[in-house]
């Protein structure tokens, strides 16, 4: 700790090294200081002894990057009515509902005629950058010779 000279008819002020960002610096001598906001119980004349230090989650210190997995996936959504099933083959947000609003539309299969219809150059597309198809799609695709 370091002392700073007192303003006329004041004690002794003690600083402390306060961990903040460095562009902060400028702002805590101008306004936090000269307002009291920052614990000192009387105004402080000098403001050169105070530290600013870089927070601990700034870069370089030693966190490692966030390796995500491939958030996107090829999967049924269901059409139809009771008992009687209708699958769109979707490309769609991991985290989104089943019947949430797809990136886009691949294909159909109706599972009560056998039916199939896909956009293979589509879905090769999707799942080039990444996509991840679900295991019952990914059986499909295998029969449709597409993956």
């Amino acid at each position: 700790e370091k002392t700073c000279s007192p303003a006329a008819g004041e004690g002794t002020l003690t600083s402390r090294t306060i961990p903040v960002h460095s562009t902060m610096a400028a702002i805590l001598s101008s306004s936090f200081v000269a307002t009291g906001v920052v614990g000192f119980s009387k105004s402080v004349s000098c403001t050169q002894s105070l530290k600013a230090q870089p927070a601990p989650w700034t870069a370089g210190s030693g966190r490692e990057t966030l390796v995500t997995e491939a958030q996107v996936r090829i999967r049924f959504t269901r059409m139809g009515r009771n008992k009687a099933p209708f699958y769109r083959i979707v490309a769609i947000d991991r985290k989104d509902r089943r019947d949430g609003r797809p990136l886009e539309f691949l294909g159909w299969y109706n599972p009560m005629s056998k039916e199939t219809q896909l956009n293979a150059p589509a879905i090769k597309k999707w799942i080039d950058n990444g996509a991840q198809p679900t295991d019952t799609v990914n059986n499909l695709l295998k029969k449709a010779l597409i993956v």
